[in-house]
């Protein structure tokens, strides 16, 4: 309750009077673009009434460059909200001496690559991303980002999604350790039957030793033989996970949180089930729920690797 109050505080003092502005902005533009529809409805009866065919393609040229205007002012409107929220939110988790950030890149994405190291999923057929953020837990060294992954159906000519949320990547060099650990909701067995297969090929299998029984209930969790459980993945983590958990779970939000220890770095993945801190143009953005949420989530997946880097 205490961190909630300390955000809450920061909200009213730094990130409300931003958003204030941005959405003085925001109704200015919509303003903008009511008083234009009616201008550029007005020049299309005008014409018609004339119906002058070389007049017509005379004001053919102010309204596509006046359109032009509007379609720019509308892009930068969308592109600069979500980063200067974002810095702020950056701004106040920095307060804590855990995490440091080391930049923000808006256009930034974790590379397809790193996301299949994961081992948590197998295939990437669409991949697209933004909002990449680097920095670190203590010492260990992080990135994460927004990723959106799709892949080819089997049974219909489209694109399903594979993943759809926050992915993050910590490095804790632990030089010593082998093998991985997977973790995936049992929630969705029947869709990540194929990554079990593939860690199944390297050698993991189904554990259940040392973990919280609540924690078995919901996540199904494998390793190789030259991992134990217990050296990386602590009671506290399991806590944390089930009480974020439980948190959406009460508020009947379709999210769930995969993660893997892959030799000396740690996966993160949480799904989101609605874009979290995307603009609406036609109403207000004011919204602290949303402003939370997306703080929570990232505050979590720093938790979850803070602890392992306290273990190691």
């Amino acid at each position: 309750m205490n961190a909630y109050h300390d955000f809450r505080l920061f909200y009213n003092q730094n990130i409300h009077p931003e958003l204030l502005h941005l959405e003085q902005r925001r109704r200015r533009l919509v303003r903008l673009l009511s008083l234009s529809a009616l201008m550029v409805a007005g020049t299309v009866a005008f014409q018609i009434y004339i119906d002058i065919f070389a007049l017509t393609l005379l004001l053919l040229i102010p309204v596509a460059l006046w359109i032009s205007y509007l379609v720019f002012r509308v892009r930068v409107f969308f592109q600069e909200f979500k980063p200067r929220v974002i810095g702020l939110l950056l701004d106040f988790i920095d307060n804590d001496v855990n995490f440091s950030f080391e930049g923000y890149h808006p256009k930034g994405f974790i590379s397809k690559k790193n996301f299949l190291e994961s081992r948590i999923f197998t295939t990437a057929d669409d991949f697209e991303g933004e909002d990449l953020i680097r920095g670190q837990v203590r010492e260990t060294p992080f990135e994460v980002s927004e990723l959106r992954v799709r892949e080819f159906s089997p049974a219909r000519n489209k694109l399903d999604y594979v993943f759809r949320g926050i992915f993050l990547i910590g490095d804790y060099k632990r030089w010593d350790l082998h093998g991985g650990v997977l973790v995936l909701p049992d929630a969705y067995r029947k869709y990540m039957s194929r990554s079990e297969r593939a860690f199944h090929l390297l050698g993991g299998r189904r554990v259940q030793d040392n973990l919280l029984p609540e924690f078995e209930a919901f996540f199904d969790t494998y390793a190789t033989p030259d991992i134990r459980v217990k050296d990386v993945i602590s009671t506290d983590m399991q806590r944390v996970i089930l009480e974020f958990r439980q948190q959406f779970q009460q508020v009947n939000r379709n999210k769930e949180i995969y993660f893997s220890i892959i030799g000396d770095k740690i996966y993160l993945a949480l799904t989101q089930d609605k874009d979290l801190l995307e603009p609406s143009l036609f109403a207000s953005n004011t919204n602290f729920e949303t402003i939370v949420e997306f703080y929570q989530d990232l505050r979590l997946l720093l938790e979850v690797v803070l602890d392992v880097d306290v273990m190691n």
